[in-house]
């Protein structure tokens, strides 16, 4: 099958094929004699699985590791179960921390509404944020260094 086909079977663009052709994800396929890339049945499963990994979460450094450690003839899922923790606990970690930006959001605006906007100093940016700001508490997300 041609570049074109590939891509569309598996939801791709033909710059993305080549993409992972350029990245050492995709084995460089063999070529007709009118240059024309010519793709099989495997390099359809690989693209497949390529972008269910992607989907999961994986990085294309850690695909490619996946991929290699399998054309080597290993198992990789001992390395993909230990890739697939870290992203578990990554993942938790920022529920968490959107969990918090919530709470705090919704008691900003909680207080936002509760207080008048009439009387606003000259110098004010915006009295809304600067009154949470002024509040002792900290409303918002952390300051990044």
């Amino acid at each position: 099958m041609q570049i074109g086909e590939l891509a569309k079977e598996t939801g791709v663009t033909v710059q993305t094929v080549r993409f992972y052709e350029r990245r050492g994800l995709m084995p460089p396929p063999p070529r007709r004699e009118s240059g024309y890339r010519d793709y099989g049945e495997g390099d359809l499963r690989r693209l497949k699985f390529i972008r269910h990994a992607k989907g999961l979460g994986f990085s294309l450094q850690e695909i490619r590791d996946i991929l290699r450690t399998r054309e080597r003839g290993q198992c990789p899922c001992a390395d993909v179960s230990k890739m697939a923790e870290r992203h578990l606990a990554a993942a938790e970690a920022e529920i968490a921390r959107l969990r918090r930006f919530r709470r705090e959001l919704r008691q900003a605006l909680c207080t936002w509404k509760q207080k008048p906007t009439r009387d606003l100093p000259a110098n004010a940016i915006c009295v809304l944020i600067e009154r949470t700001m002024n509040g002792g508490r900290n409303h918002g997300r952390k300051k990044s260094a």
